[in-house]
């Protein structure tokens, strides 16, 4: 039996090519409804830009926002797709599913900032004390 040990290496990574043909795969699958859902969130930048308390342009939040737009559009593209074929199908016949993978991302970017304004108003809060802040607020 003949098996295949050839590698993929980047410096000290080492990879089976197998993995890397795994990935490709993956990435071609839900690569762009993760890039259509990140860029609807993107164009919400210029309306609700991440900021710090201080007002200075925050990256890792940007980053993160961006990351669960693309989450979102992966989770949950193709059922808006299917609700909007069902209940509207001249609209989504028209559309196809590339529009509204970008418009299932957009609400992730305003669901993280509201979750990240609410911990940077409780920053140096302990987990009980933000347990009953959640409790309070519910």
């Amino acid at each position: 039996m003949n098996m295949n040990n050839e590698t993929l290496t980047r410096g000290n990574i080492v990879m089976a090519a197998e993995s890397a043909g795994g990935i490709a795969a993956v990435l071609k699958i839900y690569g762009i409804k993760a890039v259509l859902g990140m860029a609807g969130a993107a164009l919400l930048y210029i309306v609700l830009p991440p900021r710090n308390a201080d007002g200075s342009f925050n990256e890792k939040e940007f980053v993160v926002r961006l990351a669960c737009a693309g989450a979102f559009s992966i989770m949950f593209g193709d059922l808006g797709f299917s609700l909007l074929l069902q209940y509207a199908p001249a609209i989504a016949s028209v559309l196809g599913p590339k529009p509204v993978d970008l418009m299932v991302g957009a609400p992730a970017w305003w669901i993280t900032r509201a979750v990240a304004l609410w911990f940077q108003r409780r920053q140096g809060k302990d987990i009980a004390e933000l347990a009953r802040d959640v409790k309070e607020s519910i």
